[in-house]
């Protein structure tokens, strides 16, 4: 349902009788070369709840994920009413729809982290974590069915494009060019790619701007020189990737072609249902 998956399964016991695991173990690898995951959110849910749609309009929570890797109100305060705490509800608790959990910091390009989760027999999975240095990419399991069966499954996933920012793949710490109006870059709701300062090769200074040009609106008309105007590009959908460039001081892109691009799938997630 809703997702895209390439899975397997290798039974470890033959139980057809076996009941919904409350707790499970899962494994989240990251695939790509120089791409780190933002803090992972992982929720347990009924059918009412659906983290993002690919076809469908961001919710502001998937926005703050997506943009800033923001979860919740203690990342950032700003995110309050907007995010998935407050679509949610709190975590670690049963919320009669869903039960959910933000998990470690950053994960680097090649590492496998593992997690106990309680699901509180919830049926479904979701899992979402934030692409850094990007705009608004983001990797995405959503809404697995929960394996009742003793095993280990795995799941390969595909970053996602939250459409909710243009990918100007402009270094988000550069202070020589600004959002239209003169706010800084990165972040939530401003161009510029986040978390430009956990990557792990260089970043550019000198980018011109991929899908939006520094000095230029959307349609082409002249805005101020040194600013880059904030837009979207349509709902939900499978990221088309990084364009990237090979210079450090100048071209369209702040990113590095012959690092920062990946190909999917970019994670894979291993749940094993332990035996009752």
């Amino acid at each position: 349902m809703k997702f895209f998956k390439v899975a397997s399964a290798i039974a470890l016991a033959c139980s057809s009788s076996a009941l919904m695991a409350q707790t499970i173990d899962i494994q989240i690898t990251n695939l790509t070369h120089a791409q780190h995951f933002t803090p992972r959110l992982v929720i347990a849910h009924d059918n009412s709840v659906d983290a993002f749609e690919p076809g469908v309009e961001a919710t502001s929570a998937l926005a703050w994920l997506a943009e800033a890797g923001v979860i919740d109100d203690a990342q950032n305060p700003a995110s309050a009413g907007q995010n998935f705490e407050a679509l949610l509800g709190p975590t670690d608790t049963d919320n009669t729809t869903n039960t959910w959990h933000r998990f470690g910091g950053l994960a680097a390009p090649s590492t496998s982290l593992s997690y106990a989760f309680d699901t509180m027999d919830k049926p479904y999975l979701s899992i979402l974590s934030m692409l850094i240095p990007t705009n608004d990419a983001f990797v995405g399991l959503d809404s697995i069915k929960i394996p009742t069966t003793p095993g280990t499954y795995t799941y390969m996933l595909h970053a996602y494009d939250a459409g909710t920012e243009l990918n100007d793949e402009l270094n988000s710490m550069r202070t020589d060019i600004v959002e239209q109006g003169g706010a800084a870059l990165g972040g939530y709701g401003v161009p510029g790619v986040a978390g430009a300062g956990a990557s792990p090769v260089p970043l550019g200074v000198g980018g011109t701007g991929v899908a939006v040009k520094v000095g230029f609106a959307e349609d082409g008309s002249a805005i101020g020189a040194n600013e880059v105007v904030d837009g979207t590009d349509g709902p939900v959908h499978i990221h088309r990737n990084i364009l990237g460039d090979t210079s450090l001081t100048d071209g369209a892109s702040d990113l590095q072609s012959t690092e920062h691009r990946w190909l999917n799938p970019v994670a894979r997630v291993t749940i094993t249902i332990p035996a009752s």
